[in-house]
């Protein structure tokens, strides 16, 4: 059983609706994708002693759409895939608290502050690894698993060992002030700021094996560390504007105007923000997820090629975020998609036809996305990372006699045809769009 108990409060301060505080706070209860469930029966890796090289446990039927027999379990391409026995549901402690104040000239202003406490974070593990205390560690502090397992059987001889658990490590809070204000003429005119920090320990992603293996790490992939969440804006501005016009007792026009500036332009496959991540396994642990060093210096880093410093180090200069952590291993989702800007306009045009105490209603909606970049083609353009940027660094597989590994810079980097960590995004979000509709309700 799991309990989510909550409390909120909404106080009209003065008694007369020109003062509101409100806020609350409570336990939420989420769900997981069930998948990363059906790998404990799914993966049980190259077991001996279960089919095919032992005998199927037949179920009662076929399995849907095929004349086969289904079976209950069988041997896994993957590693075995477990659960820790003291496994919750995720959990979070969120509370919030808000002002909402009547200003001068009839405005409303309001000032709100949320916080939210991972209590049940999900985590993965890969128990096939030794401890950290027990291996070597490279010249920048990560420990060195090279070829060092935990499980001797032979049966399961490379095959990983992945235990979903929990951590409380993350959190995140959101300050938002905005203000309001509605005229007589039917003209409605708003704006807000709004600012997000959020932390957690988890890559979203698919099954168990890529739960673990995809998570960008700086060290001990085992232990949960808490860095920025690859969703979320951190800076966001919005202006709004609304226009409400009778023309007679059959037509109605509303416009709604939508000017956004944040930082961190939405990417299709994940959130906003991106790791620096070594091509190739330099931890040894089996998964080509490490963060990359950031050399400060020549001597900093074993380049196969040296020559190869001059156009790597002005790579790293010319990225804001490389360039101010020198000397350290890159964070997980360290790097923040830039600033953006978009404007966006919606017309709605009403057709009312009367009908004793109802008007039925035909609406024509026109709504123009993005509608800088109608007007020039290098307006409204939002960046994204180049997929080359993010692995500048290539591992050859050898480790010098001081710890440190030999690497040698991309080719794209290398040859200059890459030299911006983030180039124009192409999709739709860089481009205008129109849409058209028509709808019938009754008034």
């Amino acid at each position: 059983p799991l309990w989510s108990p909550r409390v909120g409060f909404n106080w009209d301060v003065t008694g007369t609706r020109s003062t509101q505080l409100r806020g609350g706070t409570g336990i939420f209860t989420g769900r997981l994708p069930f998948v990363w469930i059906g790998n404990v029966f799914s993966n049980p890796s190259t077991n001996s002693n279960i089919y095919p090289d032992a005998e199927k446990v037949v179920t009662s039927g076929p399995r849907p759409g095929s004349g086969e027999d289904s079976f209950i379990l069988q041997q896994s391409f993957d590693g075995i895939a477990a659960m820790d026995p003291e496994f919750k549901w995720p959990q979070m402690w969120t509370s919030n608290i808000a002002i909402d104040q009547r200003l001068p000239w009839d405005m409303v202003g309001t000032l709100e502050f949320i916080y939210g406490k991972d209590i049940n974070n999900i985590y993965m593990q890969n128990m096939d690894l030794p401890a950290e205390a027990s291996v070597g560690t490279l010249a920048d502090g990560r420990p060195n698993y090279q070829g060092q397992r935990n499980n001797p059987d032979p049966n399961f001889l490379g095959r990983s060992i992945y235990v979903l658990s929990n951590t409380d490590e993350g959190r995140n809070y959101n300050i938002t002030l905005q203000l309001r204000k509605m005229f007589e003429s039917g003209l409605g005119l708003g704006l807000s700021y709004a600012y997000l920090d959020a932390t957690n320990t988890l890559k979203s992603t698919e099954i168990a094996s890529v739960l673990w293996g995809g998570q960008p790490t700086p060290g001990n992939p085992n232990l949960p560390i808490a860095s920025p969440s690859e969703f979320g804006q951190r800076h966001r501005i919005v202006a709004t504007g609304t226009y409400n016009k009778r023309w007679s007792e059959l037509l109605r026009t509303s416009f709604g105007l939508f000017w956004e500036v944040a930082e961190g332009n939405t990417f299709r496959n994940g959130g906003n923000r991106y790791s620096f991540i070594y091509s190739g396994d330099v931890n040894g642990d089996g998964a080509n997820n490490d963060l990359i060093y950031i050399p400060e210096g020549p001597g900093d880093i074993n380049l196969e090629d040296p020559s190869q410093w001059t156009a790597l180090n002005a790579f790293i200069e010319q990225d804001s975020y490389l360039s101010s952590h020198r000397g350290e291993i890159a964070e997980r989702f360290g790097l923040l998609n830039p600033w953006y800007t978009d404007l966006s306009l919606r017309i709605l045009q009403d057709f009312i036809f009367g009908s004793g105490d109802t008007d039925n209603v035909l609406q024509l909606s026109f709504d123009f996305e993005n509608l800088l970049n109608m007007f020039d083609s290098s307006w409204g353009v939002r960046q994204v990372a180049n997929s080359a940027a993010l692995n500048p660094l290539i591992f050859t597989g050898n480790i010098d006699g001081n710890d440190r590994p030999e690497l040698r810079v991309n080719d794209a980097i290398a040859s200059g045809d890459v030299t911006e960590t983030f180039v124009d995004d192409l999709s739709e979000f860089s481009r205008w769009r129109i849409q058209v509709g028509i709808r019938y309700f009754m008034d």
